[in-house]
């Protein structure tokens, strides 16, 4: 992606992305300090809904209703399956914060699923809460949260052939460039043989913009399409999600398979 990028408040423009990824390296070369700051940052956050929303928790509602509606719509068979009981399914909630995916939606499809989230103190919360829902039957039976990651996305390895679901909502803007590319090409690895990975992010109109307060990217369209495809991945889907308020960036939610695959 050879497109121009600004920072949030207009302050610092970067010719490409690779200026930006030079000048986020700390002094010992790497992205550490980038990826810490992060989750210093949410570390700092309320653990609700209304804090891991950025205080627009009002739209979770409208947020939960279009994943559902792309999850029916790319997942279809192997949702019937499941409710046939010929097959269990089980999925990761990547960049879970307070469980609020996992909780308002996963668990409702499948049988386990994982959360990881790089922030102890809002992963805390997810677990507090999904123990309280499961234990009040909310779900299918059976179906119960499975692992509880403190990791970032930068470290996670699937374990081969475990997931039917990668689900991955609001966190892809905080990888480089090439972390993101690597993690797509292990959650490759990580996915049965008919998996999907969702991904669900903030969407510019062109290039990218940074917000240096969470060390956050946002990409345009054309950008996050660049990604999938060094990575090898398919487009599903790439579907807009509706009825968010105006003031706040695009979101996208994007199906993908491993390029090749059934």
């Amino acid at each position: 992606m050879d497109a121009p990028g600004r920072d949030a408040y207009g302050k610092t423009a970067y010719e490409r992305p690779d200026e930006l990824w030079e000048a986020a390296k700390g002094e010992d070369g790497t992205h550490e300090g980038w990826y810490k700051g992060a989750v210093d940052y949410w570390d700092k956050q309320e653990a609700s809904y209304n804090g891991v929303l950025g205080g627009f928790g009002h739209v979770s509602s409208f947020d939960i209703a279009d994943s559902k509606d792309l999850l029916k719509q790319v997942f279809k068979s192997q949702l019937k399956e499941a409710a046939a009981g010929k097959r269990k399914l089980t999925a990761v909630d990547c960049g879970a914060g307070v469980g609020r995916v996992t909780q308002e939606l996963l668990l409702h499809f499948f049988d386990t699923v994982d959360l990881l989230e790089p922030s102890r103190h809002l992963l805390s919360k997810a677990q507090r809460s999904l123990k309280l829902a499961v234990a009040g039957r909310n779900y299918p039976e059976g179906h119960e949260p499975g692992e509880f990651l403190c990791l970032g996305l930068q470290e996670f390895e699937p374990a081969p052939g475990r997931y039917d679901v990668v689900w991955i909502q609001w966190c892809l803007l905080y990888l480089t460039d090439a972390d993101a590319v690597a993690l797509f090409e292990r959650c490759k690895t990580g996915l049965a043989p008919d998996g999907l990975i969702v991904v669900k992010e903030n969407i510019c109109g062109e290039g990218f913009v940074v917000d240096p307060d969470d060390h956050s990217l946002t990409r345009s369209n054309e950008y996050m399409l660049e990604l999938f495809d060094k990575a090898g991945l398919e487009v599903v889907a790439n579907v807009k999600q509706r009825n968010f308020p105006k003031e706040l960036f695009d979101v996208r939610q994007y199906a993908l398979r491993p390029r090749g695959g059934g």
